[in-house]
């Protein structure tokens, strides 16, 4: 099986089948990403088909990648942003800056790490800790336990410096160990560990 710099390099010669496998492999991640921010699933499919339309047609522009998944991330948050900037200002809503621009995280149902009730309990205490980080936070948490993405990776895909992306990080670690302590943080990050190899 090629990976995924061969399937990059194969589609910027013009190979729809390597086009047609990084599609495949990123669409519903990328779908996933964008619910993150908001729930217009029309929006959100609309920016994940312009994604790889503009992809398609300047395809022989394109450079190679360190990791296709970080530039498809980074694309398609661009062009998110901008489009939810657009409706905002159509709908005269204050502009969404990229410090504003909401983030939501939701951990699924059907964990059975732990008990029942001690897992509703932490949820309950994640959900609360979540509602009080900023959605920066809130999606520097999801890009790193929930897309395993690297410190230089966010960075790239926020826009911002590796310093400020560990700041970032630690601020939003802090705030979630504040609210939901330690014991709690570390069977949290086990059940997102538990998530992902599953």
């Amino acid at each position: 099986m090629k990976d995924e710099s061969q399937w990059w390099e194969m589609f910027r010669m013009g190979d729809e089948a390597s086009f047609k496998s990084i599609f495949e492999r990123y669409q519903s991640l990328l779908f996933n990403y964008g619910y993150k921010f908001t729930q217009d699933e029309n929006l959100i499919d609309d920016c994940v088909q312009e994604l790889f339309v503009k992809l398609w047609y300047n395809r022989e522009n394109l450079g190679d990648t360190a990791s296709v998944k970080n530039y498809l991330f980074k694309s398609f948050r661009r062009i998110l942003s901008r489009k939810l900037e657009r409706a905002s200002r159509f709908l005269s809503l204050q502009t969404i800056s990229s410090e504003k621009l909401p983030f939501d995280i939701e951990l699924p149902s059907d964990v059975d790490l732990m008990r029942k009730e001690r897992l509703a309990e932490i949820r309950q205490q994640l959900s609360q800790a979540l509602d009080k980080m900023s959605p920066r936070q809130r999606e520097i948490i999801h890009l790193r336990y929930f897309e395993e993405m690297t410190y230089e990776e966010i960075a790239d895909v926020m826009g911002l410096s590796i310093k400020d992306t560990y700041k970032l990080f630690y601020r939003a670690m802090d705030s979630l160990r504040k609210h939901i302590g330690k014991i709690n943080l570390l069977a949290l990050l086990s059940i997102v560990g538990y998530l992902r190899s599953s």
